[in-house]
């Protein structure tokens, strides 16, 4: 009877504990981007990153696309790049998860182009 019970406490005790011991899978939580789908060439470049023919030619010549976040100056790479191929110079929400510098792309909706901020009149 004592060995019973030692035997069924065991195995509870073990069943409890591979819980604990199981791999923990990060919870992949899709998040939304903003800025512009640009080349890895010119997405520094203000003037460049938003022309789309410039933009076109430039991953034609092997540069990758890319998201320019305007707000943060950040420069992410997205995969897979062909969720992103119709959006060459626009301004989008990407919405994906994220890992490291790469979205990985679910979804994009494209944005109006932002406008320039007007200049005070003295």
């Amino acid at each position: 009877m004592l060995k019973r019970a030692l035997l069924c406490t065991g195995a509870v005790l073990l069943a409890a504990s591979m819980g604990f011991a199981a791999p923990k899978v990060a919870a992949s939580k899709i998040k939304s981007f903003t800025g512009y789908v640009t080349d890895s060439k010119c997405a520094k470049n203000a003037k460049l990153r938003t022309n789309e023919a410039c933009v076109k030619k430039c991953v034609a010549g092997g540069a990758t696309l890319v998201l320019y976040d305007t707000y943060t100056h950040k420069v992410y790479h997205l995969d897979p790049q062909s969720a992103v191929t119709a959006h060459a110079g626009h301004h989008v929400r990407v919405y994906g998860t994220m890992a490291g510098d790469t979205i990985t792309v679910s979804s994009v909706k494209m944005l109006a182009m932002a406008k320039p901020k007007s200049k005070m009149k003295m």
